[in-house]
């Protein structure tokens, strides 16, 4: 971002971002206050602990379901131009279709991101570390499609497809979800963390693409290459065949002169 001279680019959705986390921190707040208030706690230290640390995560949780409603046209246009500076050309769906696509897709992400949530808190009520770590697992593989999304939404991907392109690139998607996941639990980052990561994305994108098309492009130049020259590979399987034959008759018969040193 700095090299390239994007940080412009920032100022619109940090800004929604910033009322997004300001009204996601003041509803936790308010529903965990009153839910707190409930419950017998020893100690008023205690209490205020507890009502920081679930306010903390309350808030991470309804800003990263609530976000890509609010920012993802914008993170779009970010994505966008990484990609032109990076290839110099972006592929583009027409625009009705694209804007259509994109809420559709920003619909589905919050119902997977709510059924996260749901799956932690019902899995926390039985086993406190197990749902923790299920919903944290939920939630870095969502945030990989999120990322994601972007560089494949416009190559006209679909929503299965989407998740079909993740499943085949497992190391990638599990090593962006966790660094995803550990940015967003930075104090302060949460407001840069959805364009940011947005770019990293469309950066790991374009480099596992580049790879893929290199190997590709190896594989069908060998190819003419043996369709080009077959007399070489022919000559080349005489050459076997002959050599093949003088190691035949370097073996020696059981009733030859020459075993065992004879003769």
């Amino acid at each position: 971002m700095s090299r390239e001279g994007l940080w412009h680019l920032l100022v619109m959705p940090v800004m929604l971002n910033i009322a997004l986390a300001v009204g996601a921190t003041w509803a936790a707040l308010r529903y965990w206050r009153e839910e707190l208030a409930e419950r017998a706690i020893g100690s008023p230290a205690l209490a205020s602990l507890m009502l920081v640390l679930a306010t903390g995560l309350g808030a991470i949780v309804l800003f990263v379901a609530l976000q890509p409603l609010v920012g993802s046209i914008f993170n779009d246009v970010l994505s966008e131009r990484v990609e032109r500076k990076v290839r110099g050309e972006v592929p583009r769906a027409p625009f009705l279709k694209a804007a259509i696509r994109s809420l559709g897709h920003s619909v589905s992400k919050l119902i997977l991101y709510t059924l996260a949530f749901v799956a932690g808190l019902g899995l926390t009520a039985v086993a406190a570390g197990v749902g923790g770590a299920v919903g944290l697992g939920l939630g870095a593989l969502f945030l990989a499609y999120d990322g994601f999304d972007y560089p494949l939404s416009r190559r006209s991907l679909g929503f299965w497809a989407k998740w079909r392109y993740l499943a085949l690139h497992p190391a990638q998607t599990i090593g962006y979800g966790f660094g995803a996941t550990v940015f967003y639990f930075i104090p302060l980052a949460l407001v840069v963390a959805p364009p940011l990561t947005a770019v990293g994305a469309t950066l790991v994108y374009l480099e596992s693409e580049s790879r893929r098309t290199a190997v590709k492009d190896r594989k069908s130049s060998k190819g003419k290459n043996q369709k080009a020259n077959p007399v070489g590979s022919s000559q080349k399987g005489e050459s076997e065949g002959k050599l093949e034959g003088k190691l035949e008759g370097l073996i020696i018969d059981e009733t030859s002169p020459l075993r065992d040193g004879q003769g």
